[in-house]
């Protein structure tokens, strides 16, 4: 059954065609590519004032934002014409597998950038937040009458702690935050869980290189690395990522355990929701 994102997501059918935002990309593309030379060849050149520097890296900086706007686009109707195609599982559905395939709490903009990455599904934030509220509407209708909810984490006073999002179904140990390094274990499953990436980066290997330059603060691999360079880079991020969880779960998973035992005795609504979330 279709929710109020799903008619919301109908709704945004892009009203430009891929042709033309691909036309305008190119344009906004060429000509980024023509102040950046002339960037580079003005600041070898010692006469050339450091204003007019400044001044032209500020308009690259808004070529770049440009190129985003558009890039946007590209997604958007990407993805409509997608699932217009080869309509799929209700968008409620398409989260929590996601959840699972991830298997720890996940805030909405790596679900939004996974989602693409994996599914070419573009689903921005204003989406997620309809489709909690979705999920609260259902819950009230008829509670526990779906086998799992897309709710929020619960912080150790059993408050609902809405930016990271987690499925009802799973244990209560795994949905709490017991601390900062709750959070930061939930970081680290963000590059730990992505699927194995060989050969070429590809939107699943930007992704994982994003993230690993965003929590670890390590360099991705230079544009012209080989792909054997590349699975290597990989390959020690991966074995590094896991030494670090491996770390923080000796006493993170203890403390979860025990914040869950706390909060084990609250009414049903608060141990899917939140206190005063419903």
């Amino acid at each position: 059954m279709g929710t109020r994102v799903d008619a919301w997501m109908r709704g945004r059918v892009p009203v430009v065609s891929l042709t033309k935002v691909r036309d305008e990309l190119v344009v906004a593309l060429e000509e980024t590519l023509q102040l950046a030379q002339r960037l580079a060849a003005d600041a070898r050149n010692d006469k050339v004032p450091v204003a007019e520097l400044v001044a032209q890296a500020s308009m690259l900086g808004r070529l770049d934002e440009h190129r985003e706007e558009l890039i946007g686009q590209l997604r958007r109707a990407a993805s409509a014409g997608r699932r217009a195609s080869r309509p799929g599982p209700p968008i409620r559905a398409v989260v929590l597998g996601a959840l699972d395939e991830l298997g720890w709490p996940q805030n909405a903009r790596f679900l939004e950038e996974y989602l693409w990455a994996k599914r070419e599904l573009q689903l921005d934030s204003r989406a997620f937040a309809s489709l909690r509220r979705d999920e609260l509407r259902a819950w009230r209708r008829a509670p526990k009458a779906r086998s799992a909810y897309i709710v929020p984490a619960l912080n150790p006073d059993g408050s609902a702690n809405p930016r990271w999002l987690t499925s009802s179904a799973w244990d209560l140990s795994r949905r709490v935050v017991a601390s900062a390094e709750s959070e930061r274990l939930f970081d680290l499953q963000k590059i730990h869980a992505l699927p194995t990436v060989h050969g070429s980066r590809g939107p699943l290997g930007t992704l994982l290189e994003r993230y690993v330059a965003r929590i670890l603060a390590i360099d991705p691999p230079p544009v012209s690395a080989s792909i054997a360079a590349i699975n290597a880079w990989r390959g020690h991020v991966r074995e590094h990522t896991a030494g670090l969880i491996e770390a923080i779960r000796t006493h993170d998973d203890p403390d979860r355990d025990r914040v869950a035992t706390e909060l084990a005795g609250l009414p049903a609504d608060y141990l899917v929701w939140g206190r005063r979330s419903v």
